[in-house]
Order: C-alpha cells, then sequence, then structure tokens
C-alpha cells in the first residue's frame, strides 16, 4: 500500500467515523424527543380520562335535569288541565 493510498483511506475512515459521531448524536437527540413525546403522549392520556369521566358526570346531571325538567311540565300541565276543568264547569253550571 502507497503512502498515497493510506492517506486515503484514512480520510475515508475518519469521514466514516465522523459520519457515525454525527449520527449517534442525531439519534440521542432524537430518543430524548421520542421519550418526551411519550411523556406528553401519556399526561394527554391521562387528561382525556379525566375529561371523559367529567363529561359522563354532566351528561349524567343533563338527564336528571331534563327528568325533572319534564316532570314539572307534566305537573304544571296537570294543574292547568284541573284549572281548565273548573272553569268549564262554573261557565256550564253558572
Amino acid at each position: 500500500m502507497t503512502e498515497e493510498e493510506y492517506i486515503r483511506l484514512r480520510n475515508l475512515l475518519d469521514a466514516v467515523i465522523e459520519q457515525q459521531a454525527t449520527f449517534a448524536e442525531n439519534q440521542r437527540k432524537v430518543d430524548e424527543r421520542q421519550a418526551k413525546t411519550d411523556e406528553q403522549i401519556a399526561r394527554n392520556a391521562e387528561q382525556i380520562g379525566r375529561n371523559t369521566e367529567g363529561i359522563t358526570a354532566l351528561l349524567a346531571l343533563a338527564e336528571m335535569h331534563e327528568q325533572e325538567i319534564s316532570t314539572r311540565f307534566k305537573e304544571t300541565d296537570e294543574r292547568i288541565n284541573a284549572l281548565v276543568d273548573v272553569v268549564e264547569r262554573y261557565i256550564t253550571k253558572g
């Protein structure tokens, strides 16, 4: 092997080593970002769970209010009908 060939091979090897170091650094950064992303996804999943529980509770509360309003409307209708009956009897007898 000539000195020129040795120098070319050495330069090539140095370039490969430098690329490998760059690759390793980039991979480390990707791994860090992935870990942060995984943590954020876990936090988001927890928040979604809490939101789902809250929405479920609100829906149950809304259903209770709807039933209460329905009951009150029914009671009001019954009272109005009773009043109408009284007025009709008063008018027809009167």
